[in-house]
């Protein structure tokens, strides 16, 4: 039996099994959605077995507790807010609405919106990965 992110679909987005990524290594890394509206990105992000704080809002003070951020720009959320997670030292996802016109580094992504959801999940997995020094390779 194939077990994994990719197991069984059901739907649009593909079923977890095993914990999502808890087998995987990412155990409950902690991750700031940043986003107006993405029910459905968070539900895949709890299935993976993260711990997820969404808020639509950026923070009015100070940082939550995040191991990642994932920060969708948009009309609530400027373009400052990656910068002062990043400069803060929080890895940060970016989502942008256009194609990114920066390069990314290590510890800042740029992505265009056009990414998949189950796509970007795999990608917050390989940043957390990174971000709390889980660097060993996970067989399946």
């Amino acid at each position: 039996m194939i077990t994994g992110c990719n197991a069984g679909k059901t739907g649009k987005f593909p079923v977890m099994e095993n914990g999502g990524s808890t087998s995987n290594g990412n155990g409950s890394a902690r991750i700031l959605l940043l986003a107006a509206r993405q029910p459905d990105l968070r539900g895949l992000l709890e299935e993976a077995g993260f711990a997820v704080d969404a808020q639509r809002k950026p923070p009015k003070e100070g940082l939550p507790d995040a191991d990642l951020a994932l920060v969708f720009r948009g009309r609530l959320i400027g373009r400052n807010q990656a910068a002062i997670l990043h400069e803060r030292g929080i890895p940060v996802v970016e989502v942008l609405t256009s194609e990114p016109t920066s390069s990314s580094t290590a510890g800042w992504l740029r992505l265009s919106n056009r990414i998949s959801k189950p796509d970007l999940v795999q990608v917050v997995r390989a940043v957390a990965d990174w971000a709390t020094g889980n660097r060993a390779a996970h067989a399946e």
